[in-house]
């Protein structure tokens, strides 16, 4: 196949050295060669070469036939979250509204056909916690997040991400009905918030409402309770909350910075 102008521009080289840095998604805390092989599609030299190199940059370290990530990894984090001064726009207005919220406010975009945790908010003694931290990945598909960023995408990418995942389940409420998940999600766009109800996590409800909707980078906020706690009155209680939460993040300015 002939190259393009727009290949030409592009290190495949580089391009599957990182292909082998996103294989630690955290599913693993270490990978050997024929995992990141069979991860990445490449063949065993290439995969050989391109996690040496990073071993060698000081990205991934290497005992004996485990590779797993290095420190340094959160350099490149750190980067992104200072530039955007995240620890003076974002971090603030999120413990803000958590504390009245009573518990835990996250932001979140899309990565691909996973949801990319930004931000966490910092609140003690709340009702849920599922570990997840700033640069972890979830589903889009089954949580409120996941369903409030596809609310503004495409409907190509909608299409392309209900064939490749609405099969996939993680409790017995999980929708698997693709118009079903669809219409979930135009409700989403239409009403401006999204709830879901034990679909990723038994028990549990998620809410989320957008930040940012247009452009490259769409943002949303989003918490969750128990089902134990809520009613209807409750459910919009907490959206409005976070409707709230995302004003004051437009208004920092966040929706232009990352």
């Amino acid at each position: 196949m002939p190259t393009t102008p727009q290949d030409r521009n592009i290190s495949a080289s580089f391009a599957k050295g990182l292909a082998v840095l996103a294989c630690f998604d955290g599913g693993a805390p270490s990978l050997t060669l024929a995992d990141l092989a069979r991860l990445t599609g490449q063949d065993r030299a290439t995969t050989r070469r391109g996690a040496l190199t990073l071993v060698a940059q000081g990205y991934l370290r290497q005992d004996g036939r485990a590779f797993s990530l290095a420190p340094r990894v959160l350099a490149l984090a750190g980067g992104f979250l200072q530039a955007n001064q995240f620890g003076r726009l974002v971090q603030p207005v999120l413990n803000h509204h958590a504390r009245h919220l009573g518990a835990e406010i996250t932001l979140a975009t899309l990565d691909q056909d996973r949801v990319l945790l930004l931000a966490q908010s910092t609140v003690s003694d709340g009702p849920v916690s599922y570990g997840f931290t700033v640069g972890s990945h979830l589903p889009v598909l089954h949580t409120s997040l996941g369903r409030m960023l596809l609310a503004s995408a495409p409907d190509w990418l909608v299409d392309a991400t209900l064939i490749a995942g609405a099969q996939v389940t993680h409790t017995p409420q999980s929708l698997r009905d693709p118009n079903a998940i669809r219409a979930q999600i135009h409700t989403a766009a239409q009403t401006a918030q999204c709830i879901t109800c034990g679909e990723f996590e038994p028990g549990i409800t998620g809410f989320a409402v957008p930040v940012a909707s247009r452009g490259p980078t769409p943002l949303v906020v989003g918490s969750s309770s128990p089902d134990s706690t809520m009613n209807r009155a409750s459910h919009q209680a907490i959206c409005d909350l976070l409707h709230t939460c995302a004003a004051d993040l437009k208004h920092a300015g966040v929706p232009h910075r990352p």
